[in-house]
């Protein structure tokens, strides 16, 4: 009888998912959606922030220090304290963090959005990031795919084609190139979201972890003349601006908000509500860039928005 019981609790341990596959309940579940809310409120924020600067006299340098210097040397202290759990975790993971949300991700932000607007990098960042997510987490992973996310991330799928194919034939020169940047950037960002939950490491050490090899690669690049700035050609309304955005809301507030709704949802859950991000970034672009919806961008929001609501299954009770 023992060695029943103790088979039975064996076989029971073994069946226990890994720490990166168990989702929080509760209340536990509703602050990771809040989290999340407010990330791509603040995501939204950075898109229409980008785009600003992008065609103004500030350069991907200059909105790269803005954005990473602040976690870089603000957080150290965490990522010092931490440093033992950091070298715990695999070079491979590590590599993921640091570029899927480093210089790498903003470089290709950054350039998609001198061409296209800010509509069109919420569609295609987010928008499609659903898809690398869920496809890294079935190749990598083994995690299996819900119906319901099938679905919803199907018609994310379209919204996202509807985007890139009229765009191509109607949009103003060089916008598709924006577009393929963009994309490129989405993958980035989806390796960065699941190399976070699978590395485990609290939100603030990752994200000052990201900011300080960033910042050290920035310094590379001034060094070495690869890189120039327009900081003294902006002006301080445009830097107040900026240094809100990118130094505040995302270089700090979104490293935290983020890394906290990854431990409580997971990547293909954060991932499927992240995709309202285009939605809100439109909707910010109009009054204060001044740019307008095409029919086909409206189209791929509609058929982005009822995606991520499909597929996120955050109406399902917990």
């Amino acid at each position: 009888m023992p060695q029943t019981v103790t088979q039975h609790t064996s076989s029971m341990s073994v069946q226990e998912p890994p720490k990166y596959k168990q989702y929080a309940t509760g209340w536990g579940f509703r602050l990771g959606l809040l989290a999340a809310f407010v990330s791509i409120l603040i995501w939204a924020s950075w898109l229409v922030s980008m785009r600003a600067g992008m065609t103004n006299t500030l350069t991907a340098f200059d909105l790269g220090i803005l954005r990473f210097s602040p976690p870089a040397l603000l957080l150290f202290p965490f990522l010092w304290r931490a440093r033992a759990q950091v070298k715990a975790v695999s070079p491979i993971l590590l590599l993921g963090i640091v570029c899927g949300a480093g210089l790498p991700f903003f470089y290709l932000s950054a350039t998609g959005l001198k061409y296209a607007p800010a509509s069109h990098a919420g569609l295609l960042i987010l928008g499609a990031f659903p898809f690398f997510v869920t496809l890294l987490a079935v190749l990598f992973y083994q995690e299996k795919v819900s119906r319901e996310r099938k679905i919803g991330l199907s018609l994310v799928s379209i919204g996202v084609l509807v985007l890139l194919s009229l765009s191509l034939l109607t949009a103003p020169e060089n916008t598709w190139k924006g577009d393929l940047l963009l994309l490129c950037a989405s993958f980035f960002w989806a390796v960065y979201t699941v190399s976070l939950r699978i590395a485990g490491l609290p939100p603030l050490v990752s994200t000052a972890l990201m900011g300080l090899v960033s910042l050290i690669a920035l310094a590379f690049l001034w060094a070495t003349g690869l890189a120039s700035s327009g900081l003294a050609d902006a002006s301080w309304d445009m830097l107040a601006g900026q240094i809100l955005v990118q130094s505040l809301l995302v270089g700090l507030m979104t490293g935290f908000s983020y890394g906290y709704a990854i431990q409580k949802l997971g990547a293909e859950n954060m991932a499927a509500i992240g995709a309202f991000t285009p939605v809100l970034a439109a909707l910010i672009a109009i009054p204060v860039l001044g740019e307008h919806l095409e029919g086909y961008s409206i189209a791929g929001l509609i058929f982005v928005s009822i995606g991520v609501v499909i597929a996120s299954g955050i109406f399902k009770k917990r």
